[in-house]
């Protein structure tokens, strides 16, 4: 029996991943954070490991660095699943040898499984067989093309007689947490009041650590119900809490606005979830600034989140192509010569095409509040510079699910 470490954070999560391996024939063992993953590979020598990068205490990354150091260790296969594509840890796991990566907002028990099937099945292991390999024989890297094929979304598997279909699956999952959304989003609005509160106190920590962990669940409970979308700003969501937790100093005002706004979207959204339905198409962004460099750095920030993004550095020429083609969603610089975010709003405002069209400001001005107040009168949503990429992320896709 091939063994399987699932490293989860949220215990109801982990207990339905495990109780799908186990079915599946594996023999599963649980580690509540990257601490607790550390204590038990050395004795538990798992065949693979199924790792969230995104973890209390220590992270996935601290987890793959020891087990990539440790000789009896380094040869095991790992399954990443996680949002951790939208943070600087890309970078980080590159030359650690991730075997497969599953979004959490796409990942189902069923997909994890076939994803896990075929990497077992590729390594040769005899059942019950251990793939800790001697330090002489180390695994061989994974060509780029064999992992993003392993990082796709797999094919549904096949339906076994006796055995919860896919579909099935999602049904029950989704009729069990829509009977919870009340009780997870009071919990969670009661947070973030207390988050708010605790502005700049030693108390915020503790209280990011809490909102992590709740939305972290909120995130794979409707990746498996199904609602995708919400799954992915969930997830977003998810991220950013990680990058305010490890790096406190970066918990701005907007970053304060947009945890809170986000989560009473959330509550909303999937409070009506029944009758919504989100189709899940290509995005067109329009970024307008006139710093070239800037632009390029937030069209590539959302490429991270798989939204495709266009940009320019002349106001006149943003209005021009606008008059002209529909657009999902604008990001407007304020501090533009010529012809400001501002002006340039109002003029969009008054296209037929774009009268509804999501508009977020980018500013570096320091008062935030108060240019809030002013500023939304004819946009949407305000975020300031330095841009914190992950925030981005969460308040375009907020802003284009609330526009479909």
């Amino acid at each position: 029996m091939k063994r399987i470490l699932f490293v989860e954070d949220d215990a109801l999560v982990a207990d339905i991943y495990s109780k799908k391996l186990a079915e599946e024939g594996y023999e599963v063992a649980v580690a509540e954070d990257g601490l607790a993953a550390m204590g038990r590979l050395p004795e538990f020598k798992p065949d693979l490991v199924v790792l969230d990068l995104l973890m209390p205490k220590l992270s996935g990354v601290d987890v793959l660095r020891f087990m990539r150091q440790n000789p009896e260790l380094k040869s095991t296969r790992v399954v990443v699943l996680s949002n951790w594509f939208l943070g600087n840890m890309v970078e980080q796991i590159e030359p650690l040898k991730v075997d497969a990566s599953l979004a959490k907002s796409k990942a189902t028990p069923a997909l994890l499984v076939e994803i896990i099937h075929k990497l077992l099945a590729d390594s040769g292991l005899p059942g019950g067989a251990s793939n800790a390999a001697p330090a002489s024989a180390p695994r061989q890297s994974r060509s780029p093309a064999a992992a993003r094929a392993m990082s796709a979304a797999p094919r549904e598997p096949e339906q076994t007689p006796g055995k919860e279909s896919d579909v099935e699956f999602r049904s029950r999952m989704r009729r069990e947490f829509l009977e919870r959304i009340p009780e997870i989003f009071k919990g969670t609005r009661q947070l973030c009041g207390q988050f708010i509160e605790a502005e700049e106190s030693p108390v915020q920590l503790r209280l990011m650590e809490d909102l992590h962990r709740k939305v972290g669940f909120l995130t794979q409970m409707t990746a498996m119900a199904g609602y995708t979308r919400v799954a992915e700003l969930s997830g977003t969501l998810e991220a950013l809490l990680f990058e305010l937790r490890e790096k406190p100093s970066l918990a701005s005002d907007s970053c304060r606005h947009t945890i809170v706004s986000t989560v009473a979207f959330l509550a909303d959204f999937l409070d009506r979830a029944e009758s919504v339905d989100i189709p899940n198409r290509p995005s067109a962004i329009l970024v307008v600034d006139d710093d070239a460099v800037s632009n390029r750095a937030v069209v590539f920030t959302l490429s991270r989140a798989k939204l495709s993004a266009t940009s320019v550095t002349d106001p006149l020429e943003a209005l021009k192509r606008l008059e002209q083609s529909p657009c999902d969603l604008l990001l407007l610089d304020i501090n533009m010569p010529g012809l400001d975010g501002l002006e340039l709003c109002e003029r969009i405002r008054a296209l037929p095409l774009h009268k509804r069209t999501p508009v977020i400001f980018v500013t570096i001005l320091s008062d935030f509040k108060t240019r809030a107040r002013a500023i939304l009168s004819s946009g949407n949503d305000l975020i300031t510079k330095p841009i914190l990429p992950v925030e981005l992320c969460v308040k375009v896709i907020t802003h284009l699910l609330k526009a479909g």
